[in-house]
């Protein structure tokens, strides 16, 4: 698509060019008897008169070789006899230049020829009929006119497509140098607007080459060009509308290019306030950018009317029209998913492939018949391109039809890959958004463990240069509180250190060997006393056990058993407490709770933790049981105790989770297997 409007862009671009070309040319040379009649055949778009005036005064002298060639050039271009047009300017730029009328005449035949090669994409050959004309126009010191810098620009162009960004800049350079000069030394409007054209076909270049910060930098030239223009006397509000709105279109191609798809955006809006924007040309122009950022739908809006643009250029369907026009077409509707218009598009392609073999069948000919003069060449190649013409329509036929199968095969697997894509873009993007989360949690893990345990080291190693000073004494009271700060401070670095060794416990996958015969209450009272949930004095704390947990035995591993319930129990304890987030919050009149629950079934044991504290969302049921999870981040804790937990419960045969039907707090069930 982006390849549609630039084309267009780009055709407006050139013809603007080649029309300011023939606008000197006339200007110049109006007093000349022979020229003038051809100028009178030019204003009145006469193309077969000005052929026949060209050989009729070339026959007699009256005029040049190089300006005849010059001007049939220019009428078979117009009659769109493009091989014709290249053929006249290549013998325009081969002719020795004698006067300064052939200098005149030779400048714009070589401006015209690169422009036309360029635009059938031929840039080794703009560079060599480029690259010659501009170092003959330097030796004869014509270097202040448009075909000049029309010349440099085509040359940089082609230097940019050949991947030569350096020498295209210093061509650059000097174009943007030459258009200052021509508009400083002639403010008038025809020579900003011809200024303005090329630094288009700058900006363009760079756009489709991927050069999108070197475009921006132009696409500023640009403004500021047309800023110039703006105050000029006479020029048209329609054409400074018109070209703002290409600026903010160029600009938000190159932003999106560069990944700024917010500010690309925003030109983009800029533009759409043109009134500009609102006409068919506008819309075509627009929809460059739009599929530039996938904005398929307004694409496709867009496009709709492009029927009626080509109707209105009077566009033959030829194949060149077919590939450039109709096909960004059916793919924005396709991306867009509409498949009725994607049909209906490639219905319309089918039928302008009929015709556009006609055309070519019709352009073929005449142009063949002016390069042949003889009737019995003209009859035997009209024979040979007969031929040769069914044999491409037959093959036409059988290809679109291949074309519409493949269509119809692509148009289906591109939507169940669209489907299946979307599906794993939705599961890639959780596990980076958990990845993200376990990464930053192990973060605050590592950051909170250096500060725990820097604390009480600091604790220790004070008491301890308190304890070596010597002649230092101390009373009884002194040396209890001292000793009681090192024991306290000693057991949180155990603890600390446990929690480390607890960290990799939790990535521990291996079984444990239960050889303990053990009741439940064995267990149970071995979790209270490790979680010391009985003697936390914000709640009251209860055991419940089932009659039978008294005589049955269990073959367990006491120990992990143990530290699996005294995790959970912990974890009770931790979440009835006020946190740091609430402490401003009134007290409630009851006291927290904190139930353990012991049940047996034949095969099972059951330990269920139930509390009154904050609880605990259905949808967090499992995620909590991941490392480093903290659902509130004001409590205490470093987030790896049901893991752990779960953990241990599993390496003996057991599980925990969390029942979320329980309502008032939260509630966590162990289960362990009677025999392992």
């Amino acid at each position: 698509m982006m390849k549609l409007t630039r084309t267009i862009i780009l055709l407006v671009a050139l013809t603007a060019v080649l029309f300011m070309s023939c606008k000197e040319h006339h200007v110049t040379h109006h007093h000349v008897a022979v020229d003038s009649l051809i100028n009178i055949a030019y204003q009145t778009r006469n193309y077969d008169s000005i052929l026949s005036l060209a050989d009729l005064h070339q026959q007699e002298g009256t005029l040049s070789s190089i300006e005849a060639c010059y001007w049939r050039g220019y009428a078979y271009s117009r009659l769109r006899k493009i091989r014709m047009a290249e053929i006249e300017w290549k013998k325009a730029v081969a002719h020795t230049i004698e006067t300064d009328e052939d200098l005149v005449f030779y400048a714009q035949s070589a401006n015209r020829l690169a422009g036309l090669l360029y635009l059938k994409a031929e840039y080794g050959q703009v560079i060599k009929v480029a690259l010659p004309a501009i170092q003959l126009l330097k030796e004869k010191d014509y270097t202040t006119n448009n075909d000049y810098f029309n010349l440099l620009t085509f040359m940089g162009c082609c230097e940019l497509k050949l991947d030569h960004a350096s020498g295209a800049a210093h061509n650059f350079s000097q174009v943007s140098k030459g258009y200052q000069q021509i508009t400083q030394a002639n403010h008038h409007i025809d020579s900003y607007t011809s200024s303005i054209v090329g630094l288009v076909t700058i900006v363009d270049a760079y756009i489709q080459t991927g050069h999108y910060s070197e475009a921006l930098e132009w696409i500023d030239h640009l403004d500021s060009m047309l800023q110039e223009c703006r105050q000029l006397p006479g020029v048209r509000e329609s054409y400074v509308d018109k070209q703002w709105a290409r600026i903010c279109l160029y600009r938000a191609s190159a932003l999106e290019g560069l990944g700024k798809k917010a500010e690309a955006a925003k030109a983009y809006q800029a533009a759409l306030k043109t009134q500009y924007a609102k006409t068919g040309d506008g819309k075509v122009e627009a929809s460059s950018y739009l599929m530039t950022a996938h904005r398929w739908n307004e694409a496709a809006d867009n496009l709709q009317v492009l029927a009626a643009q080509l109707a209105t250029y009077d566009f033959r369907m030829t194949q060149e029209t077919i590939h450039t026009y109709l096909l960004p077409k059916f793919f924005a509707n396709v991306k867009a998913n509409r498949l009725d218009s994607a049909i209906a598009v490639g219905t319309w392609i089918c039928q302008a492939l009929d015709s556009a073999i006609v055309w070519q069948k019709h352009d073929d000919a005449a142009e063949l018949a002016t390069i042949y003069e003889t009737q019995q060449k003209e009859n035997e190649l009209m024979e040979q391109r007969s031929n040769l013409s069914d044999m491409r329509l037959l093959t036409v036929y059988i290809t679109l039809v291949l074309v519409i199968l493949g269509f119809g095969l692509f148009i289906f697997f591109r939507h169940r890959a669209a489907v299946r894509l979307e599906k794993a873009y939705y599961d890639l993007e959780r596990a980076n958004m958990r990845a993200e989360e376990s990464s930053r949690m192990k973060s605050d893990f590592i950051q909170q463990i250096s500060h725990e345990i820097r604390t009480p080291l600091n604790i220790l190693s004070g008491y301890t240069q308190l304890l070596a000073m010597p002649d230092m004494t101390y009373d009884k009271a002194t040396l209890d509180n001292i000793k009681e700060q090192i024991t306290e401070n000693t057991d949180r670095i155990t603890n600390l250190v446990n929690k480390m060794l607890e960290l990799s416990e939790a990535k521990n996958r291996s079984d444990i060997e239960c050889n303990d015969d053990v009741t439940p209450l064995q267990i149970a009272v071995e979790a209270i006393g490790i979680s010391g949930v009985d003697n936390a004095s914000h709640l009251t704390f209860s055991m419940i056990a089932s009659p039978e947990c008294e005589e049955v035995h269990v073959q367990t591993n006491l120990q992990a058993a143990a530290r699996a319930l005294s995790q959970v129990l912990d974890n009770a304890r931790k979440f009835t407490i006020p946190s740091e987030s609430r402490q401003h919050e009134k007290p409630t009149d009851h006291q927290q709770k904190v139930v353990l629950r012991i049940s047996v079934s034949s095969s099972r044991l059951f330990f269920s933790v139930e509390d009154t504290g904050i609880g605990i969302p259905h949808k967090e049921a499992e995620r909590i049981f991941d490392e480093f999870v903290q659902l509130d981040e004001f409590y205490e804790g470093t987030g790896i105790g049901l893991t752990v937990a779960r953990s241990l419960a599993r390496r003996i045969g057991g599980d925990i989770m969390l029942d979320t039907a329980y309502i008032g707090g939260s509630r966590f069930v162990l289960t362990l297997p009677v025999n392992k």
